[in-house]
Formats: structure tokens, C-alpha cells, sequence
């Protein structure tokens, strides 16, 4: 399968059995305006149109076609598209496909393609194919040995591709069931031949079309996921799969929609009947294999064990205050499965009918997170380091959710409990024993009278010594470590301050303040 982006498949190259066709199309290339289509990133959710989709929903949809028709001359029509409310995922921006789709129909690309097809279908979806770049589709399967860059490359590719061509299909429903008042309009549309002045007219040219290439189309997204377990990170997996169900989904509706509207003009026939009923089944097992692959993947990270497995800064934790490369892994699926709720919640809602999912699906994932690395940092031998990792990784993990989803997590979360649990952790751990030098009563040999500041003191600065090269990356946390040991060491009711307060006789022996602010000050840099 070659998946070059630059590769050129042209009408030569496949030898269409149709010179007239192949000349023609040659005159209309789509390619280059397709490839150019700017993709939407992953995950990206539109609530509401913009400004400039929103103004070509709701006006007209304009084209004009040149036609041989007993009406003769030049003819425009005015399509309204139709204006949902509801929030749709988008993989393209919107204006783009429709305009490559209506030049498609008004250039008469669409309706000698259809006429192809009935006479040679497979130089016609060759020809269909290569100009939405798209060719390999048809000559091969997937292999499992693509790279991962190919893979990623050969999805963009489909999803623009597939997009364009709902489009361009939706505009020539619209066009044909128009021009289908008279015997000839479609005809001409299609280039069909005729015999004895009498039309060659078959109504189901057109659903004919669509079932085939839209089989063709879906043949790839049924084979990527076998592939991709192979050959993709699970994270680009997720995210891959995830933009190929949501362009099937968004295709799907424009097909059907066209399609059940095609069935409103003409004859009722089992042929119609076959073809309607086949397309709509292939768009539905195909989400549902999508859907149940994404699925167990979103059961194993919000497991979160399964996909920590095999990372070796994981097996053997290292002494560290950093976060943890597990944190960043988790919270990737944590944006992932935000850029991607509403799909996401719809898949697993077919499992689960009955459960509001929301954002309880990352936070449970992030709950797990929590219990895993607690789990693991009890093979730290410093306490002190323990929870200064566990409040880095569980303030990252804060910061982030907010970061992704624009909401605080709830102050009765997991989460939020246990941040303030290893804060206190770890002032208590860390600062408890120097602060028991000025108040617990240690005892003394005859050769040894040392007071309770030079104790004090010389706890405070082995501490700041010990802890001065950990690292808490994050400036806001930093600082509100900082503020929160000085107000205990220094300023808080056991600590300092209050100590020589009750003590003046011992000032002249005692630290200057700011020094110890200062010492404070330079800790957690790293």
C-alpha cells in the first residue's frame, strides 16, 4: 500500500477504459485542493459553528451547471444546507470539503463518474479513489509492517478523503433529485448513451455508487484496528481510532440522510431496499468494532496498571521528588479522552446506559493514578521525599485536569483529600522534629549542655541542607511550600518567633529570621 503524501495518482496511471472520462477528469483535478485541506487537531470539538460556517449553513448552498437539456444554457440552483443544532465533532473545517464537493458536481465530475461506474465500475472507483487520494484503499490491505508515521499519514489521508467524498455525494443527491422532474436531466448530468432517441435511465445508479465506494471506504477502518495493535503506541492508537469513528459517524449521517432522500422520489424496489439496509449495516458494525477496540482501551488506562506495565522507571521507582513520567502518561489519556467526551461517553453509554459518565471516567482514572503511586512511593526510604513526591504528582495532576477540561476537580475529590494529606505529610514529617528541639527536653550528659536554639538551629540547617537540591517544578507550589514552612518553623504558634517571645533571655543566642527565610527560600529548586 503506498501512502507517500506526496505520490501523484492520476487517470493515466489506471487506465480508465473510458478515453472521453479520462480526458475529461484530467481537466478537473481535485487533488492538490484536497491535500491542501487544513485537518482539525485531534480531539477537536466544535459547540458551535463559526462564524464563517455558520454564515454558509444558514445561506445558501450556490452552484450552477451547464446543460444540453431541452432548457439549454446555464443554470443555477439554490441547495439550503441544513442547520444543526446539536454538538458535532468536525475533522475538517467545514467550507473546505463543500466547496471541492459542489465544484465536483458543477464541473460534471460527479455525474460522468456515475455513468462510469455503471459501464466500467472498477476504472470508475479507481478514478473516484485516486483523486480523493485515496487510491491505495483499493489496491491493497493494510500491512502490518507499516510505521507508525505511515499509519498516522494513511488516517489523515482517509479522513479528508472520505470527507470530501460524503460531500460530494450529498451534492449530487441534491442535484440528481432536482434534475429528476424530467427524463433527461439526469441523463445528460451522467453522459448516459442512448438508443433510438430513447434515455438509458436506472434510478439506482447513484445508491449503486454510494454502497460501493462507502464499503470500499469502511474496508480500511475494520482492518487499522487488528493493524494498529502492531504498530501504533496505544495513546496514538486511542487517539487514531478515535478520529476515524468520529469521521465515520459524521459521514454516516450525511450518506444516510442523502440517501433516505434519494428513496423519497424514486420507485420502491428490493434492490433500493438491499442497498440501503447493506450501507447502513457496514456503517454500523464497523463503529461498533471501532467502538469496542476504544473501549477496552479506555478499561485498561482507566485501570491504569495495564498501561504502565513494561515502563521501567514504573518497575523500579526511582528516589525521586520529580513527577512521574506515569503522571504525564495518564494525564495524555486524560486530554485524549476530554478532546473526545462526547464520543467517548456515547461508545462506553452503549455498555453502560444507565450512567452519567461526564468526566467521571478521568477522574476514576486519575483516583486509580493516586492509590497506584501511593502504592509505590512506600518503597522510599525518606519519608520527607515520599510526600514531596506524592504533592508534586497529585499538584500536577490538579493543575492539569484544569488545564484540560476548564473545571477545578470537586474539593471533596480523591484527589483534593489526598493533596492536603500529603501537604500536611509532609510539613509534619520534615519540620516536626526541628521544631521539637525548642520544646521537647533532651537529655544531657555532664559533658554536654546544648541548648535548645543550638539544637534548633542545627536541625533547621541540615534539614534546608538535605532538602535544598529536590526539585518542585511547578513555581505556585513552590512558593506555597515555601510560605507554609516558614509560617510553621518561624511564625507558627510551636514555632520559632513564638519560642523566643516566651524565651527573651535566649534572643542574643538565637538565628536571625531572615537568614532562616532565606535558607527556606532556596530550597526545592533542584
Amino acid at each position: 500500500m503506498e501512502l507517500d503524501s506526496h505520490s501523484t495518482d492520476t487517470s493515466m496511471e489506471l487506465g480508465s477504459s473510458d478515453p472521453t472520462f479520462s480526458l475529461q477528469s484530467r481537466r478537473h483535478s481535485y487533488l492538490e485542493k484536497i491535500r491542501s485541506l487544513p485537518v482539525v487537531s485531534a480531539g477537536g470539538w466544535s459547540s458551535s459553528l463559526s462564524s464563517s460556517s455558520r454564515s454558509a449553513r444558514s445561506s445558501s448552498y450556490y452552484s450552477s451547471s451547464k446543460s444540453s437539456s431541452a432548457a439549454g444554457g446555464s443554470r443555477h440552483r439554490y441547495v439550503p444546507y441544513s442547520n444543526s443544532p446539536r454538538r458535532v465533532q468536525v475533522r475538517l473545517e467545514d467550507k473546505g470539503p463543500r466547496d471541492i464537493a459542489r465544484r465536483m458536481v458543477r464541473d460534471g465530475f460527479m455525474g460522468r463518474l456515475i455513468g462510469e461506474f455503471g459501464r466500467a465500475p472498477v476504472s470508475a472507483l479507481e478514478r473516484w479513489f485516486s483523486e480523493l487520494d485515496v487510491g491505495w484503499v483499493l489496491r491493497s490491505a493494510l500491512e502490518k509492517e507499516k510505521s507508525e508515521l505511515a499509519l498516522d499519514l494513511a488516517v489523515q489521508r482517509w479522513t479528508r478523503g472520505f470527507t470530501v467524498m460524503a460531500e460530494a455525494l450529498s451534492a449530487t443527491q441534491r442535484y440528481l433529485q432536482e434534475e429528476g422532474s424530467t427524463v433527461e436531466g439526469p441523463a445528460v448530468f451522467m453522459e448516459l448513451p442512448t438508443t433510438a432517441g430513447q434515455v438509458d435511465r436506472d434510478d439506482l445508479r447513484l445508491v449503486r455508487f454510494v454502497e460501493a465506494t462507502i464499503c470500499k471506504m469502511l474496508a480500511f477502518a475494520n482492518s487499522l484496528v487488528a493493524v494498529a495493535d502492531k504498530t501504533w503506541n496505544p495513546m496514538n492508537k486511542f487517539s487514531g481510532l478515535m478520529n476515524v469513528r468520529s469521521c465515520i459517524s459524521h459521514v454516516s449521517e450525511i450518506i444516510m440522510l442523502s440517501l433516505k432522500k434519494e428513496t423519497l422520489w424514486l420507485p420502491d424496489s428490493d434492490e433500493m431496499k438491499g442497498l440501503l439496509n447493506k450501507t447502513s449495516n457496514i456503517f454500523s458494525t464497523t463503529n461498533d468494532n471501532l467502538g469496542q477496540a476504544i473501549q477496552r482501551m479506555t478499561n485498561d488506562a482507566q485501570a491504569v496498571t495495564p498501561v504502565l506495565s513494561g515502563m521501567r522507571s514504573w518497575e523500579t521507582l526511582p528516589q525521586s521528588a520529580e513527577i512521574h513520567n506515569a503522571t504525564h502518561l495518564i494525564m495524555g489519556y486524560a486530554r485524549l479522552f476530554w478532546g473526545h467526551i462526547d464520543e467517548l461517553n456515547s461508545i462506553l453509554g452503549q455498555s453502560w446506559p444507565h450512567r452519567i459518565l461526564k468526566c467521571d471516567i478521568i477522574e476514576q482514572m486519575i483516583s486509580n493514578l493516586i492509590d497506584h503511586l501511593e502504592k509505590k512511593s512506600e518503597s522510599f526510604s525518606d519519608p520527607s521525599l515520599r510526600y514531596l513526591f506524592l504533592l508534586n504528582n497529585s499538584y500536577s495532576i490538579q493543575y492539569q485536569y484544569l488545564a484540560i477540561t476548564g473545571y477545578s476537580l470537586p474539593s471533596d475529590s480523591k484527589i483534593g483529600i489526598k493533596y492536603c494529606y500529603y501537604r500536611n505529610c509532609y510539613l509534619n514529617v520534615s519540620w516536626d522534629t526541628v521544631l521539637s528541639c525548642l520544646h521537647i527536653k533532651m537529655p544531657t550528659l555532664w559533658f554536654s549542655k546544648t541548648s535548645h536554639l543550638a539544637r534548633f538551629k542545627s536541625e533547621f540547617q541540615r534539614t534546608c541542607r538535605h532538602q535544598k537540591l529536590w526539585k518542585v517544578p511547578n513555581p505556585e507550589l513552590r512558593k506555597s511550600l515555601r510560605k507554609a514552612i516558614i509560617d510553621k518553623v518561624t511564625t507558627g504558634p510551636t514555632g520559632y518567633k513564638t519560642y523566643l517571645e516566651a524565651h527573651p533571655e535566649q534572643e542574643k543566642c538565637g538565628s536571625n529570621q531572615q537568614d532562616m527565610e532565606d535558607m527556606v527560600n532556596e530550597l526545592f529548586e533542584g
